[in-house]
């Protein structure tokens, strides 16, 4: 391997753009059932995972002037991104709901029909609140933690 930035670049692009070729070929006969089956590292989680946190990573380098990136991985500090990642994604869903009436009229094209910029909303507050139901009903009594 060498160690010029030219050289290197070519390389990662070569590397990746196989990698890429591969996944593609690994997941072209998989159903979704399949993709998600399993209770441990199904296809779904594997990819997932494979997204990783290399991509806020680069971000932050190519954002911030000098970021601290820390020394390790820190699990405290990973818990409070993973919270602050779903409180995050539920403020956005409240501030797009607060939205003027004719934005969330604004409407878009499925398979099934069209759907309005409202109706994701609701699908959005749905799915937040199946997951919430199972964290409250099942995840937190599995694991010893007080009702809520």
């Amino acid at each position: 391997m060498s160690n010029s930035t030219e050289d290197l670049r070519a390389e990662v692009i070569g590397r990746l753009r196989k990698s890429r070729e591969l996944y593609q070929q690994c997941v072209a006969d998989v159903s979704a059932e399949v993709a998600y089956r399993g209770s441990e590292w199904s296809i779904t989680d594997l990819l997932l995972h494979s997204t990783g946190s290399y991509g806020s990573m680069l971000s932050r380098i190519l954002g911030e002037d000098n970021p601290d990136l820390g020394g390790g991985y820190d699990s405290d500090a990973a818990w409070r991104r993973v919270v602050d990642g779903i409180l995050s994604s539920i403020d956005k869903a409240i501030s797009s709901a607060e939205l003027p009436l004719d934005q969330l009229e604004r409407s878009g094209k499925q398979v099934s029909g069209s759907i309005r910029a409202l109706d994701v909303i609701v699908l959005m507050a749905n799915h937040f609140e199946e997951h919430l139901a199972q964290l409250k009903d099942e995840v937190r009594p599995r694991e010893g933690l007080p009702n809520i």
